[in-house]
């Protein structure tokens, strides 16, 4: 009997000891848990707090998107002889009303003559059509064009709400048809921030600009030429600007920009925006400056009110300021020095040299030899002013003095004129050079 009894107590001590470890092992398995996941720790919050943190930055990166690209402007047929490529509206701010304006083109010696409306929650609203031709038609390319630049308005002297469309119709054509144009409104960019007042803390909304923006041009870029094949040379174009800091860059063709920049520029923080340009008329050499005045004009509506300042460039030209662009308007940044002008001033004139790419250097502003026979001028536009000021053929311009800053055209020199090459450093201030050799040495880290 008693044989059994120490059996039984082996048994029973055994059986102990089993669950004794299996509830050991549970307790280490469930505190392994509880140390990566805490449900009522500081871990949680952190994670939450870096879900919110992420959260935030993706719907301000979207924000920014759908400013910039809604709605996605595309050549589309609105008549027999005349397509359109994108539409604003501006609210007058004096006056009950407001007014669309369209970027068109029409086959050279059309008839223009169109009807219009505004679509305003499924209400069609007539309005008053008007249309001028483009500041420079009669100007240049008047033999070899086969296209007329228009700015084609719509005007309504009533308030009836938000509009979202814009509809035209032909007159002259056989087919009696209405074509809509979705709308993009001319309109401050606001962001939320708190205010506390008497009744508590409050949100209300302030214009937010970006200090600067850059339309990219690769409708009229050789994108056969040896600077367009070489990756770092198209890589430092997005890199040296943002250094000066533009992070937010338009695209026109963004097909054209080759995959391997593209991926690299996804380890940056530069954002971006690519826009179709499926122009209907036949391009050429001579149609260059008038397809450059499209860009340029839906460049400025599209920026006007969402940054201070714009420039349209090719991917082959630089600029380099004497200071930065900042979004604080520091003493020293280039906002502050420019604001030290006359209001009135739309465009700024940047100095131009055609500086001679030798693929075989690795930094852009290391090559120095320039052809002073080829001249051009870069255009950096003020965004402070009324959309319909910006495109003004009186509008003013000023041509800033060198100290203040240039740009580089990177051409192949291959037949140089009479007076031989220049260096392009002789005429440049000592702390201008400065300033440029720390944007080097920046982008040099990143190549």
């Amino acid at each position: 009997m008693r044989k059994y009894q120490q059996l039984a107590l082996l048994l029973i001590s055994c059986l102990s000891v089993g669950v004794l470890m299996m509830y050991k092992s549970e307790n280490n398995r469930l505190k392994y848990v509880l140390k990566y996941v805490n449900f009522f720790g500081r871990n949680d919050a952190a994670v939450l707090r870096r879900i919110q943190n992420s959260t935030s930055a993706e719907d301000e990166e979207l924000q920014s998107k759908w400013a910039f690209t809604k709605p996605l402007p595309v050549w589309q047929m609105i008549g027999d002889s005349f397509y359109a490529y994108s539409s604003f509206w501006k609210q007058k701010e004096l006056a009950v009303g407001g007014e669309a304006h369209v970027i068109v083109v029409g086959k050279r010696g059309a008839v223009v003559d169109f009807r219009c409306s505004i679509d305003v929650g499924g209400r069609s609203v007539q309005g008053k059509f008007r249309f001028q031709r483009d500041a420079a038609e009669g100007v240049v390319d008047d033999k070899t064009s086969t296209f007329t630049n228009y700015n084609f308005f719509c005007q309504v002297s009533r308030n009836f709400g938000k509009p979202k469309y814009v509809s035209f119709s032909d007159t002259t054509s056989p087919i009696k048809r209405q074509v809509k144009l979705h709308l993009r409104h001319l309109k401050a960019a606001k962001t939320a921030t708190k205010a506390t007042t008497a009744a508590g803390p409050t949100l209300t909304e302030i214009p937010v600009r970006f200090p600067a923006t850059i339309c990219v041009d690769l409708v009229s870029f050789d994108v056969g030429s040896r600077f367009a094949r070489n990756v770092d040379a198209m890589l430092q174009f997005f890199l040296f600007h943002q250094a000066l800091g533009v992070e937010h860059f338009l695209i026109y063709n963004y097909d054209e920009l080759p995959e391997q920049v593209l991926h690299l520029l996804e380890r940056t923080k530069i954002h971006l925006y690519g826009l179709p340009f499926n122009f209907p008329f036949l391009q050429t050499n001579g149609t260059t400056t008038r397809i450059r005045q499209l860009l340029q004009t839906d460049c400025l509506l599209r920026n006007v009110n969402y940054a201070s300042f714009a420039l349209l460039l090719t991917p082959n030209e630089l600029v380099y300021p004497n200071a930065r662009f900042a979004g604080n308007v520091a003493k020293n940044s280039l906002q502050q020095q420019l604001r030290a002008y006359k209001s009135e001033i739309v465009r700024f004139e940047l100095s131009t040299f055609a500086v001679c790419f030798d693929e075989h250097k690795k930094l852009l502003i290391d090559n120095v030899q320039y052809d002073p026979e080829l001249k051009s001028k870069v255009l950096l536009y003020r965004l402070e002013l009324p959309a319909a000021q910006l495109l003004l053929p009186t509008a003013k311009s000023f041509e800033l003095p060198l100290s203040s800053g240039f740009a580089h055209r990177y051409v192949e020199c291959q037949q140089v004129g009479a007076d031989g090459l220049h260096d392009w450093r002789t005429g440049v201030r000592e702390e201008l050079m400065e300033h440029i050799n720390q944007l080097r040495n920046e982008v040099d880290l990143l190549i």
